[in-house]
């Protein structure tokens, strides 16, 4: 069976696009579904102002990023972030394409790294996500800062109807793909991060031994046949899908509700890897989802290592750290810089070298979730709201405590991060759900 990517842009949307006017692109909330707006955008004047393209998470940013290096009209593209560096290459004209979330953009702005002027259109993608993802406030702010043409990327034109509304009213729709009226079969899913799909396919594989497997990658730059089955071979495919049905279907990424019939049409059992933001979009193409642990000890190691050095960067982004650089050079004089940092970890009490297992960190973590008595949840809601989120083994969730106005969930620390970011953005009793982890 066929499969094929190319949504028509009418007269009305390119005549928008050209004149600087709104337009709106509905699309699944995954970067390849967005690749022919980004082609589209990168067909312009090259003397024209850049593009900032806003997005809920910074994985999504990641993955954009990826698709915006195929378009030569939109480099340089660089993932936002709060440094100085970035900064430094925006004052200097070196970020054609600045792709970030709406608080690290403000932050920018802030600081008169960003100004308004460099950027002559705004792509805001799923404005829907905003909310659960606690940055509705921090999008209205840049958005009343930076005025520019707006682009409007939705999964759905009814969930993100008010900021139609006032974002794009009556602009031209270009209706690349849009959710189903109602939701398919039951798939399977889990939520893995962009470094680890790898990884990930090579784990279900392994867990449900399929008799044969096909791969769908919408990734265009990973190189195809990346992957093998012992038993039998998992075909990788991009453009199109074997006839012969096969036992297992995998999607590297989220796919739209057409390749996701096509999947079905081609596998007895369909797995999908999608990234937390993208489960709510999910659950509107399939009537019920169901979680597959992918992760192993070698997954959380890796996952903790990336933590720490998100913690590291974010410490350095949030200060210069300068003094501390005063009472370290005597020591860069006689050692390698890296060898300090990784020693200044022991004598302060940080990690050991060695990837730290279940004893080593809390056993619990507490998520604080904004649902309560008032809203009729139970505890059995939660505690199966949570063990989807994540694909949770049921010994991972420990006790449930429904105050009036919000509940706190106890959850394994290795996999309290992963409940979180699933967590947020599902509808649990009629509300949309967000998630912190609770201090106290």
């Amino acid at each position: 069976m066929a499969w094929t990517f190319a949504p028509e842009f009418d007269a009305a949307a390119r005549a928008a696009l050209n004149a600087g006017k709104p337009v709106v692109y509905c699309a699944p909330p995954a970067a390849w579904a967005v690749r022919p707006l980004l082609e589209r955008l990168g067909e312009t004047d090259a003397t024209a102002p850049g593009t900032l393209i806003l997005v809920p998470e910074r994985l999504l940013a990641v993955d954009l990023v990826g698709e915006a290096s195929g378009v030569p009209g939109l480099q340089p593209a660089r993932v936002a972030t709060s440094s100085e560096r970035t900064g430094q290459l925006l004052q200097s004209g070196r970020i054609r394409t600045l792709v970030g979330t709406p608080s690290t953009a403000l932050r920018l702005l802030g600081r008169s790294a960003l100004q308004p002027s460099m950027f002559g259109r705004v792509v805001v993608c799923w404005p829907e996500s905003y909310a659960a993802a606690d940055a509705a406030a921090d999008l209205e702010a840049l958005l009343g800062e930076v005025r520019a043409q707006r682009i409007v990327v939705t999964g759905s034109l009814v969930d993100a109807g008010d900021f139609l509304e006032r974002y794009a009213h009556r602009a031209p729709a270009v209706m690349a793909a849009a959710p189903p009226e109602q939701p398919g079969p039951a798939v399977r899913y889990a939520i893995v991060a962009p470094n680890a799909v790898v990884r990930a396919v090579e784990s279900a594989l392994d867990r449900l031994q399929p008799a044969s497997a096909l791969v769908w990658d919408p990734v265009r730059e990973r190189p195809q046949g990346w992957i093998g089955l012992n038993a039998a071979e998992a075909t990788a495919v991009s453009a199109s899908i074997p006839s012969d049905p096969v036992a297992l279907a995998i999607a590297t990424d989220l796919p739209s509700a057409g390749a996701l019939a096509a999947l079905r049409a081609a596998g007895t059992d369909v797995l999908i890897l999608v990234r937390p933001s993208q489960l709510t979009y999910l659950k509107t193409l399939a009537r019920a989802v169901t979680p597959l642990s992918v992760t192993s000890e070698a997954d959380r190691a890796r996952d903790w290592q990336e933590r720490l050095r998100d913690a590291v960067r974010q410490r350095i982004e949030a200060r210069g750290c300068e003094e501390n650089l005063l009472a370290l050079a005597p020591l860069f004089e006689e050692f390698d810089p890296a060898l300090v940092a990784a020693a200044l970890m022991d004598v302060t009490g940080g990690p050991a070298k060695a990837a730290p297992t279940a004893t080593d960190v809390p056993l619990w973590a507490h998520l604080h979730l904004n649902v309560g008595r008032r809203d009729g949840v139970r505890a059995g809601d939660v505690v199966g709201a949570t063990l989807n989120a994540a694909g949770l083994p049921k010994e991972h969730v420990g006790r449930v405590d429904i105050r009036e106005n919000f509940t706190l969930v106890e959850v394994r620390a290795e996999s309290a991060e992963s409940a979180r970011r699933g967590l947020v953005g599902v509808t649990l009793k009629g509300r949309q759900l967000t998630a912190r982890f609770d201090r106290k």
